[in-house]
């Protein structure tokens, strides 16, 4: 067994090494066309922008493996099956459950390895990225303003928004905190527009409502509907401003205590729960992707790359259509925030482990 366990991972790992780094240089090319695109038409340094493209080269790592996993199992078990090679080894003996345990214990160890690379590498270049955005083009509060961050560089007060076109918001919270450090109210708009004039954010919004609690106890409710309103937040310059980190940008660690800290302030934190379950689900999807890519190897049974790279594509593109729509249910809320980040992998999963059930069993 070990020297067949030595001959399918020697041929694994050329295919895996060969997919990770065309995949990874064809994600870098498309990154390249906003990089040129800075130093050409937005006046950007070459030294800053290549500054900025190294900060793709971790993020894009959490991407590509999981997929170079997924053609390097369907090419190997391709080639396998293709050569009878398959049929040889069941004659011998060795049952194919057996090559399954070689990839996922190699899964495992990759899965560890993207677990420490999402937790505490792809976290902090992340956030290097975008305050070396920042850096270039803001130098005011209203660059600071990003969709899925919970800026509180205000006095009292927390906006959150979850998108931004220029000074155009969307579904904007502003969350003013009392003396008690509890949240007092709550305002919404559907939509709304800012400018900022010396130490004053002031918001137009629209189409929202705006909550306050009127009794000691915060048991009483008073709600505010309107179509237009305006706020003006006094900006905090008492301490230098600083990039707010997204929940992309926190460590696993960071995203439970900021995750604790909105809870006390009254604050849903969907979103970052979220981001704290989606982290640690994609870092096991390599797991995933062995189960169904063994399980689609049984049942295509070709060598020919361009069919399994096909394949891998659809497959991963599926497979990240369902965290889209997991995020965007847990935005929602209208699904659970782990079982939205989990129910890929569970699902992946499960046709994988289906597609092996119903043709390893016959070798």
């Amino acid at each position: 067994m070990k020297i067949l366990r030595n001959y399918i991972l020697r041929d694994f790992f050329s295919i895996f090494i060969f997919s990770l780094l065309i995949l990874s240089m064809v994600m870098l090319m498309g990154n390249m066309m906003k990089i040129s695109d800075m130093v050409i038409r937005k006046g950007v340094s070459i030294t800053d922008a290549l500054k900025i493209f190294s900060f793709f080269v971790p993020y894009l790592l959490g991407f590509t493996i999981p997929l170079a996993f997924l053609l390097g199992v369907l090419l190997t078990m391709g080639r396998l099956i293709a050569d009878n090679e398959i049929t040889a080894i069941g004659t011998a003996g060795i049952a194919v459950s057996r090559i399954l345990k070689v990839f996922l214990i190699l899964g495992v160890i990759f899965s560890l390895f993207l677990f420490i690379l999402n937790d505490r590498v792809i976290p902090n270049f992340h956030y290097r990225y975008r305050k070396q955005i920042k850096n270039i083009y803001s130098k005011n509060i209203s660059g600071l303003i990003e969709p899925g961050v919970f800026l509180e560089n205000f006095k009292n007060y927390i906006l959150y928004v979850s998108d931004k076109n220029e000074n155009k918001l969307k579904n904007i919270f502003i969350y003013e905190v009392d003396e008690k450090n509890t949240t007092s109210k709550v305002t919404f708009a559907k939509r709304g527009e800012f400018i900022v004039e010396g130490d004053t954010l002031k918001i137009k919004l629209e189409d929202g409502f705006r909550d306050e609690t009127i009794s000691k106890d915060k048991m009483e409710l008073y709600r505010l509907n309107f179509k237009i309103f305006f706020m003006d937040i006094p900006i905090n310059k008492k301490e230098k401003v600083k990039v707010n980190k997204k929940a992309a940008d926190m460590r696993l660690k960071e995203l439970l205590e900021k995750i604790n800290h909105l809870k006390k302030l009254g604050i849903d934190p969907a979103e970052l729960q979220g981001e704290f379950h989606k982290r640690i689900s994609f870092s096991f999807s390599v797991i995933a992707f062995i189960i169904l890519g063994f399980g689609v190897s049984l049942v295509v049974k070709h060598r020919e790359k361009s069919i399994n790279f096909g394949i891998a594509l659809f497959v991963a593109g599926m497979y990240y259509l369902l965290f889209v729509m997991g995020e965007a249910l847990i935005e929602h809320h209208l699904i659970i925030p782990y079982i939205g980040m989990w129910l890929p992998n569970i699902i992946v999963i499960a046709i994988g482990g289906l597609l092996i059930f119903k043709n390893a069993r016959f070798r």
